[in-house]
């Protein structure tokens, strides 16, 4: 197991959850946008190798020069539908039996937060508490607050399907905004990395 990088991850999944999480159009959401799009990330980016940073730089260069309205288009068509979403954020959809939003799982991680005392409320989002963005922001309160429970989430809640989402969202945005595309490589790399520094599996997996 590799020296966990905490303050990193804490940092890059805080970012990476507002973003999968918030309307573009959200004057936070494209302020970190632009900011995301200017950054050299294959400096200033913690996990991932720099050929895998390259290809998420090239991205983020085609992105930049998008508007917000081509933003926010393939934000509804990736995240809101009303078409079915061909990668459907909510960790259910991928670990129930069923493929149901709000199932099972759902109810038991909203049970394993109120045990453990958590209780996120991001900026009044109604969505399930297995949505990809804000299991991402918890990932980035656990770095802040209780960092022994990381493995834990990570292992249970979060690292079950993760790479089975980042596989279609890739799929899904390839060729509708380099932004979704580069934002899904990038939380694909920053949980393997967080698995590699804890010691736990990571299992690569590709769109269906």
């Amino acid at each position: 197991m590799d020296t966990p990088r905490i303050d990193e991850l804490g940092s890059c999944s805080m970012l990476l959850g507002s973003l999968l999480l918030q309307n573009p159009k959200q004057e936070v959401a494209s302020q970190a946008i632009a900011g995301l799009c200017a950054m050299d990330v294959t400096e200033g980016w913690p996990f991932g190798t720099a050929e895998e940073l390259g290809q998420v730089a090239a991205l983020l260069g085609e992105a930049a020069s998008m508007t917000t309205e081509q933003h926010d288009r393939a934000y509804h068509h990736l995240f809101v539908g009303p078409q079915e979403l061909k990668a459907a954020p909510w960790g259910s959809v991928y670990v129930d039996e069923e493929d149901l939003l709000f199932g099972d799982s759902t109810i038991l991680l909203v049970r394993w937060m109120k045990a453990n005392g958590i209780a996120l409320h991001e900026s009044g989002s109604r969505e399930p508490a297995d949505h990809i963005g804000r299991m991402l922001v918890l990932l980035s309160w656990l770095c802040e607050n209780d960092a022994a429970l990381i493995p834990e989430f990570l292992e249970k809640w979060l690292l079950t399907w993760a790479p089975a989402y980042f596989g279609r969202l890739v799929a899904a945005a390839d060729g509708e905004d380099p932004l979704y595309v580069a934002l899904a490589l990038l939380g694909s790399l920053t949980l393997r990395g967080a698995a590699k520094d804890f010691g736990l599996t990571w299992s690569e997996a590709k769109a269906e």
